[in-house]
């Protein structure tokens, strides 16, 4: 852990700051909801899930991150215009908490952050996510949404290396400019799991020396997806080797985290707050303080 000579950026979203020097802030969690193959949702075209349970969850964050002074945000996502009508509208209803707009379609992704606006829910939400190649068109769809936050994406598909991923960055954060972007989230994008997936998690902190703006990557699929774990550790055992992804990527600086399916939240929350706690009380002995008295050292040792 260390202390980082550029100024570190903190942005707001929906009551939630993100971002800091080690120790100023906690981890900003973003778990999936309505994600699919999600057993409560029932039709992932027409937007049909079984409103209890979803309300469940949603209290479930709302409950740990109380308990334990780590923020969250839901990534809803969603297939079909129709769907995120109902998955937006629900969240919004049901939790104060950041809204990431989230979809594999380009057109739904617009879709979802014109929705947003008419909804009057631009300020909640954030996009999921700038990158190279986005189209024009898409950009100037999520520029008229008014849509301040989005992740921004370090993908480089012909190179995963650390210089491919410092090339692509400064691409993709001018084209997240050009779309109204100015609350960038930055992604070093972990593959999901191979032999270079480490690259992504050293590029963590010099991209935070070098731009400043809240930095962080998609942990919640990393374990999921290795075939030794499967093949050799028993589903309820599983715990420990996402926690430990989780605390990796906190101690090299991560600002924020794609969790996965927000139903593990009774987990990673505690897990997250006590490493939290640890990267606190080393900054301060680097003059480092906690920006605000919910911060998880305080729940954890008041």
């Amino acid at each position: 852990m260390k202390k980082f000579n550029t100024e570190q950026k903190v942005y707001d979203i929906a009551k939630v700051k993100v971002g800091g020097q080690p120790g100023e802030l906690p981890t900003f969690l973003i778990g999936s909801i309505f994600w699919l193959g999600q057993k409560m949702v029932q039709d992932a075209n027409k937007g049909i899930f079984d409103a209890k349970q979803a309300e469940k969850i949603i209290n479930t964050m709302h409950t740990q991150s109380d308990m334990t002074g780590v923020p969250f945000g839901l990534d809803v996502v969603g297939t079909t215009e129709e769907a995120f009508s109902k998955y937006i509208d629900f969240v919004a209803t049901h939790s104060d908490c950041p809204i990431m707009l989230d979809a594999m379609s380009p057109r739904t992704r617009m879709a979802a952050s014109t929705m947003a606006k008419n909804m009057g829910l631009a300020d909640r939400c954030f996009y999921n996510s700038v990158y190279k190649g986005v189209t024009e068109a898409e950009l100037a769809v999520l520029k008229d949404s008014g849509i301040k936050m989005s992740i921004v994406l370090a993908d480089n598909p012909k190179d995963n290396s650390l210089e491919g991923k410092m090339t692509v960055i400064e691409e993709a954060l001018a084209l997240a400019d050009k779309g109204g972007i100015t609350k960038p989230l930055i992604d070093t994008a972990i593959p999901a799991f191979a032999p270079d997936m480490g690259t992504a998690v050293r590029t963590i902190p010099i991209m935070k020396e070098k731009y400043g703006h809240p930095v962080g990557l998609g942990s919640g699929n990393v374990v999921t997806t290795m075939g030794w774990v499967k093949a050799h550790v028993a589903k309820e055992l599983r715990y420990g080797c996402r926690t430990a992804t989780n605390a990796i990527m906190q101690t090299m600086g991560a600002n924020w985290l794609m969790i996965g399916p927000a139903e593990q939240a009774e987990y990673v929350f505690p897990a997250v707050a006590v490493v939290d706690t640890y990267i606190a009380s080393a900054a301060a002995d680097l003059e480092t303080r906690p920006l605000n008295e919910e911060h998880p050292i305080f729940k954890l040792f008041l």
